[in-house]
């Protein structure tokens, strides 16, 4: 079912993980550059070092070169975070969280489409029926995007990919973090109470990949991980962090990966902030056993829908 909720304002506005660890850790990374010049020299050379543009293998659904970020353009960015290590040369594993963004300067809103880890689509590349979260494993992120292109019939222009171990690291950069655990579980050894609770990094890792013991299954699992990246980017931001910015540099280094350049960061956050009104949509399926592994089988007409409310979001026919 399509579901699309205006955020309330302050607190309760929601946050996914993607949406802010993606974009807002680097928007934040650069905000804290403006103060020092050391900072700031630090801050680009990972911006270059996390930079990788798109591959040619990725199909152009604009039929242009790129979308230019000048204020005045809608563009959409695909968000990714990977259950691997950390990210090299091969790009194996899958994806944990799926996310397609789109950003429209003109109605200032930014819709972001939750797309389920095992929605049954097919694959580019191989051309199968199998889970959406599997592109990444079979092609990295040119693979992965080909296939939300497809599915979507919508066109992405941008990408950040996260690896989802990087968040250890995040924590331990910003000396633990606290959050409010909504019921008392264990995972992996480790005993997780309910209420608010300190975590160090490798804590963090854990409270953010449970999912079985979670009566929301992955969704729950995603609200986690939301919680973590917000309890980092709250010290992130923080003058604290002026003494702490190179473990959290390395860790962006190492786990971070994106066709964004800074230029097209500070541009984001310079001309695109009053577009930052976060609107979500979820596309769910309903879950179906097929040759003995969980799918969530989309209905085509909700597929449809959630397509044309994208298309109208980037302007596009």
């Amino acid at each position: 079912m399509v579901q699309d909720k205006k955020k309330r304002r302050h607190s309760k506005r929601k946050k996914t993980i993607l949406e802010i660890g993606l974009i807002v850790i680097f928007l934040a990374i650069a905000g804290v550059g403006a103060y020092a010049g050391r900072i700031y020299y630090d801050v680009n050379h990972t911006a270059q070092s996390v930079y990788k543009k798109k591959n040619k293998s990725i199909k152009n659904l604009r039929g242009q070169q790129a979308i230019h970020l000048d204020g005045q353009k809608p563009f959409s960015i695909l968000l990714l975070g990977t259950d691997t290590g950390a990210l090299g040369r091969k790009e194996q594993g899958r994806t944990d969280s799926m996310i397609l963004a789109t950003v429209n300067p003109q109605t200032k809103q930014t819709k972001m489409l939750s797309i389920a880890r095992d929605s049954r689509v097919k694959i580019a590349r191989t051309n199968k029926l199998a889970k959406i979260n599997s592109a990444y494993e079979y092609g990295g992120v040119s693979n992965t995007i080909n296939t939300v292109q497809n599915f979507l019939d919508v066109p992405v222009d941008y990408y950040v990919l996260l690896n989802m171990r990087g968040i250890e690291q995040l924590v331990s950069a910003v000396g633990g973090v606290k959050v409010n655990n909504r019921f008392t579980f264990n995972y992996e050894g480790k005993h997780f109470p309910k209420g608010v609770i300190y975590l160090n990094g490798s804590d963090a890792l854990k409270y953010s990949r449970m999912r079985y013991s979670d009566p929301d299954n992955d969704f729950g699992r995603q609200r986690r991980q939301q919680q973590i990246i917000q309890a980092v980017l709250r010290k992130a931001v923080s003058l604290n962090m002026l003494t702490h910015y190179n473990e959290f540099l390395t860790a962006m280094q190492d786990n971070l990966q994106t066709n964004l350049t800074l230029k097209d960061v500070l541009s984001i956050q310079k001309k695109y902030r009053k577009a930052l009104n976060f609107q979500t949509l979820q596309l769910r399926g309903h879950g179906q056993m097929i040759d003995g592994q969980s799918y969530q089988v989309m209905d085509a007409h909700e597929v449809s829908a959630v397509t044309q409310t994208l298309k109208q979001q980037l302007n596009l026919k």
